[in-house]
């Protein structure tokens, strides 16, 4: 494929907005797609690609890409790619019957790069859907780049550049990850689950807890940063240091930051502080020892009911 064209930049003004839930979905499926096949299991073996539909509704100038689905195809003797275009019908009907806003924006497949057959595999998903925009996951792993490793693109009439004969490329179109709030707690349950399968309520607290240590460890590093360079223009000033004397131009900025960072700290010695500090605070009393009384009530009620029990059976032996 050319390579010119699959670094062109989209002209169309679309804004597209990525959600993590189709990010997620796909890694599932090459995953699953993965573990399934015998052969990808062999050291230096290819992943085997998989392909899918994206779901999304579009308001404007602005698309977003909510939910996938993966699709049937069946690949070739030549490498070509034929899509189930009767699957793809169905699971969208099926999926518009639940999701009535939502529609088919687009597809998705796994590779390093595009080529030729994933444009041909547009062309063909283009004939039932208007439009389409490409979703391309590399699965590879590489920890020396910092972004995701997804492109999108969409299709231009441009003239090939051996040719000269128009048709359509692929150029890479901007977008951005929207999440909303069910799917930041949804993805930080995914990210909390071990390689293991296993996610409990101690391993959670645990990362919780790591997570909390490094969030105040680094703010004591700041702390005793801007507490040290008080510190050294406390003492230059009261040696008569250059600062003192003029020729060095005293930090009004820095001091100014540190009063405005200081001042914005919450005032914690008011009389409303404390009173709502007393006020939530017998409320977490109150609430254990409600608790606590619940358990204990619980617990006599069952030797209530044991001992009853008990009773009922020596007075009917006693009758007979």
């Amino acid at each position: 494929m050319d390579t010119d064209a699959a670094t062109r930049q989209s002209t169309s003004g679309l804004e597209w907005k990525l959600h993590p839930l189709v990010l997620i979905n796909i890694s599932d499926h090459h995953t699953r797609t993965r573990a399934n096949t015998p052969a990808a299991s062999a050291p230096g073996a290819p992943a085997p690609a998989v392909m899918g539909c994206l779901l999304g509704s579009q308001s404007g100038r602005s698309v977003d890409i909510r939910n996938s689905f993966e699709v049937r195809y069946t690949t070739g003797a030549d490498g070509s790619i034929e899509v189930d275009i009767a699957f793809l019908l169905k699971k969208q009907e099926q999926y518009k019957q639940v999701f009535k806003q939502l529609d088919v924006v687009g597809w998705y497949a796994t590779g390093s790069a595009a080529s030729e057959a994933h444009m041909a595999c547009h062309r063909r998903i283009s004939e039932v859907v208007e439009g389409p925009v490409f979703l391309l996951l590399d699965p590879a792993v590489d920890h020396s780049r910092k972004d995701l490793p997804v492109t999108l693109y969409e299709t231009e009439l441009h003239l090939a550049a051996d040719s000269g004969a128009p048709g359509l490329m692929f150029v890479r179109a901007p977008y951005t990850i929207e999440t909303s709030d069910a799917e930041r707690i949804g993805v930080d349950q995914v990210a909390r689950i071990l390689p293991s399968g296993r996610a409990t309520g101690s391993e959670q607290f645990s990362a919780q807890l790591a997570s909390l240590h490094s969030a105040i460890k680094m703010l004591l590093e700041r702390l005793r940063l801007v507490h040290g360079a008080l510190g050294r223009l406390t003492a230059a000033g009261a040696e008569g240091g250059a600062a003192a004397a003029g020729a060095v131009p005293y930090p009004h900025s820095l001091l100014r930051q540190v009063s405005s960072l200081i001042n914005s700290l919450p005032a914690c010695d008011t009389e409303a502080f404390n009173r709502e500090y007393l006020t939530e605070y017998n409320d977490t009393l109150l609430t254990l020892y409600l608790a606590a009384m619940t358990r204990g009530t619980h617990t006599a009620n069952e030797m209530v009911d044991k001992f009853c029990l008990a009773y009922d059976k020596g007075g009917r032996r006693r009758g007979i």
